[in-house]
């Protein structure tokens, strides 16, 4: 059991991509405010950032605001909604303030989601995927896990991260991603786990580039480590992933990388990642 939330009045969910069973159901069971049971149908998941887009066959129905996560400041009001424990308390509503931005969780399968909005307002079991409203009443933020090991700390993720899947998802009826091509690992682990010193502050090192990609075309290579991304700073590959899905096949991406010590600049034509990727 879970929560959601309906971004769009034509029947579109977001909530969590664990409360839909991280892809391993493709139909799940809606309970609406009015008491209606809906089949929900999963149009889009991902388990790296615990997101998903589920879809009900029913309009007109009404909408939360989007607000802006970046806008976000520590400190100001928070409310949070959802179904704690069981369906008894469901569409409890809690009050706190933002504690904390760019937080990252890391859980037992060593799954790390980041960056994460910290709230003191009280989450718990079932309130996954439940939104995170500010004082205006739009909602900043995905409730997405609370920390069993103390109180007062709860986790959403940042509402811009899911816009850009929103926008195809709903105009469209599905999110074709593109893809950069290449496997890479942020340096910081690289460097613990090879024990080399890569002379740069953050970034992804790149370990392999795919035949035929993006990448490969472009001119990225084994070795080199990615720092910005049109001008976003990248610091994991999560960071890349994110990023990408303001893409849409053909558009150009600048990569700032470091090469043996060197910044150089390239263009990457982005295109739809081929199935199996």
């Amino acid at each position: 059991m879970g929560s959601g939330f309906i971004v769009d009045s034509n029947g579109y969910i977001v909530t969590n991509s664990h409360v839909i069973g991280d892809g391993n159901y493709k139909n799940i069971t809606v309970s609406l405010i009015d008491g209606s049971i809906e089949t929900g149908n999963v149009l889009w998941y991902d388990t790296n950032l615990d997101l998903a887009i589920v879809k009900i066959n029913k309009t007109r129905l009404p909408a939360a605001e989007l607000g802006n996560s970046d806008e976000l400041m520590v400190g100001e009001p928070a409310v949070a909604i959802g179904n704690p424990m069981t369906l008894d308390l469901e569409r409890t509503v809690t009050q706190g303030i933002i504690s904390g931005l760019n937080r990252s969780i890391q859980f037992e399968d060593g799954t790390v989601i980041e960056p994460l909005i910290q709230t003191d307002a009280s989450i718990n079991s079932g309130n996954s995927g439940g939104p995170l409203f500010n004082a205006k009443g739009q909602v900043i933020g995905i409730n997405t896990a609370k920390m069993t090991s103390a109180e007062g700390l709860g986790f959403a993720i940042p509402i811009n991260i899911i816009k850009p899947v929103l926008t195809q998802v709903v105009t469209g009826g599905t999110f074709i991603p593109v893809y950069v091509g290449i496997t890479g690992m942020d340096i910081e682990t690289y460097e613990m786990l090879y024990g080399v010193d890569l002379m740069a502050d953050y970034g992804v090192i790149i370990i392999e580039t795919m035949k035929d990609s993006p990448a490969r075309e472009a001119g990225l290579q084994p070795n080199d480590v990615i720092i910005e991304i049109d001008g976003k700073k990248t610091e994991y590959m999560v960071d890349i992933q994110k990023k990408l899905y303001e893409y849409q096949d053909g558009d150009k991406s600048e990569f700032k990388i470091l090469r043996n010590g060197e910044e150089l600049k390239l263009v990457l034509t982005l295109r739809n990642r081929p199935d199996g990727i």
